[in-house]
């Protein structure tokens, strides 16, 4: 087997880019707003704000629903109840984007190192993609608390890199958060025009793409640089 892309690395951002995460987010975040007395809000008012954690999330939420910002005893206690519900809940409708998996398949048989870096809880994260049977698709998992910053940071990128030992790279993501992480560790970015968002920097991004298939030999190209 040709291992051409030995010494590469595609590192993916996780909700809204590897794995469409909105429904079960949703769901939680309504769950804990629900246990405040607090109305549910749309799935359209937050999905930007998936990305950005769950704490971006109830804030948003408990604005909407009670026409204030919350206390910090009220999103610490909501906090909880999103994690809890979301910890036995974090698959009940996610599942990767059309032909990721594939794609990512024929990346590792080649020799590519697959990275995930994520805003995530780390310990979330790990517990999603094994839930949905696909952990051993990746040589590591970068979330938010894994090392000493979060995205756009460039700290948890420059993790990926050294744990893979990757000498090229790209970035696969869908906002600001992911483009701007990218560029401060120099690194090309393709955006998903399917994530989450938002995107008003997508002019700095390296390109993007509506489907894997359409990403799989932009990722190729760049990764032959």
């Amino acid at each position: 087997m040709i291992q051409d892309l030995k010494g590469a690395a595609v590192i993916f951002d996780l909700d809204g880019t590897l794995i469409d995460t909105a429904e079960d987010l949703v769901a939680s975040m309504n769950h804990a707003l629900g246990e405040a007395g607090l109305p549910p809000v749309a799935h359209s008012e937050v999905r930007h704000l998936v990305g950005h954690g769950a704490r971006a999330m109830l804030m948003r939420g408990i604005e909407a629903g009670a026409g204030r910002s919350g206390s910090h005893a009220e999103l610490e206690q909501g906090l909880k109840s999103f994690l809890d519900h979301y910890a036995a809940n974090i698959a009940a409708h996610s599942r990767p984007f059309d032909g990721v998996i594939e794609m990512i398949e024929g990346f590792r048989r080649r020799g590519a190192g697959i990275a995930i870096c994520t805003n995530k809880r780390e310990a979330m994260s790990r517990m999603l993609i094994d839930t949905l049977s696909i952990g051993g698709l990746f040589d590591t998992i970068v979330g938010a608390d894994t090392g000493v910053a979060a995205k756009p940071d460039p700290a948890p990128v420059f993790l990926c890199l050294e744990r893979t030992g990757a000498k090229r790279s790209v970035f696969i993501g869908d906002s600001d958060t992911d483009i701007k992480a990218a560029g401060a560790a120099g690194l090309p970015c393709l955006i998903a025009e399917f994530g989450y968002g938002p995107l008003t920097l997508r002019d700095r991004a390296t390109a993007s793409f509506a489907t894997y298939g359409e990403a799989a030999p932009m990722i190729e190209k760049l990764l032959a640089r």
